[in-house]
């Protein structure tokens, strides 16, 4: 029984390290992207360039530091704020930025 609970903590363990990892990929390519972001693209999808910086460079740090400290709540509070911006913000800048050469 003990080898059980074993296994079973240890698998628990990796998906939560796999996840963490994963989460902290996609929060650092996020925020690449926002830097590299005009900032009136922001302007017209009527959002701060900088409250998502320091949102995705938060989740950076939370994802970071969820590698050390065996808290799940920090990389599902990273995970919400990555997953906003990738199925909210992201498709509305790129829908700015698509449209921005004209119908030419």
């Amino acid at each position: 029984m003990y080898m059980v609970f074993t296994t079973l903590a240890n698998v628990y363990m990796g998906i939560n390290l796999a996840l963490a990892v994963a989460i902290f990929v996609l929060a650092a390519v996020g925020l690449a992207q926002l830097a590299s972001t005009r900032d009136d693209a922001f302007m017209v999808i009527d959002r701060e360039k900088q409250n998502w910086l320091m949102l995705m460079g938060g989740a950076v740090a939370l994802s970071i530091l969820s590698f050390f400290i065996a808290i799940e709540l920090l990389w599902i509070i990273a995970a919400v704020i990555v997953g906003i911006y990738w199925q909210d913000v992201r498709p509305a800048i790129r829908d700015v930025l698509d449209n921005a050469g004209g119908s030419w």
